[in-house]
């Protein structure tokens, strides 16, 4: 991922992941509009909570999880719009 997409000029890209991300990398600090996923590392459910919180935006997030149960928790406890699990942008 990461590489320009042919054709289009500005700031278009293929869909990316980006790993090992923290506090202080525009990506992460910055709400971004973009096909990127950034993964960070964490050590329980509350560090994962307080730092998907600690941020001046918020329009949406997502939680994804094999236990349904412990994603729906979770998802309760962020300070966003909108927040799914296991799936993104879906509007019922």
């Amino acid at each position: 991922g990461g590489d320009a997409i042919e054709g289009r000029s500005g700031f278009f890209y293929k869909p990316t992941i980006v790993s090992d991300i923290r506090e202080g990398v525009r990506l992460w600090d910055e709400e971004q509009f973009g096909p990127v996923l950034p993964i960070a590392p964490y050590s329980d459910d509350e560090e994962a909570i307080e730092r998907a919180n600690n941020t001046e935006y918020g329009l949406g997030a997502s939680v994804w999880s094999s236990d349904t149960t412990t994603a729906s928790r979770i998802a309760s406890k962020l300070l966003s719009g909108t927040v799914w699990v296991n799936q993104h942008t879906e509007l019922t």
